[in-house]
């Protein structure tokens, strides 16, 4: 089964929020690592931030889907996007 993709985007420098992120990425990272991909888009020159209509550090897309904007989400809400994106 194809790995389901994780865009995080955060700021530079990390916000609290972006901080929390990232902790919970690498968490979810050796959970399921051969269920998910990760990358990190760090700043608004990056233009993937436009690509997804980004305005808002941190935010998430699982799959192909803007999921979570402004906020790091809780483990749950994250395992829950991933499996609604296709992971088993």
């Amino acid at each position: 089964m194809p790995k389901v993709r994780v865009e995080a985007f955060v700021s530079i420098p990390p916000c609290s929020g972006g901080v929390a992120l990232k902790r919970l990425l690498r968490e979810i990272e050796s959970d399921f690592e051969d269920q998910v991909e990760i990358v990190f888009h760090t700043g608004p020159d990056d233009e993937e931030w436009e690509e997804h209509a980004i305005n808002n550090a941190p935010a998430l897309v699982v799959g192909d889907l803007v999921k979570f904007v402004g906020l790091a989400p809780s483990k749950a809400s994250l395992v829950g996007a991933l499996r609604e994106a296709g992971m088993e």
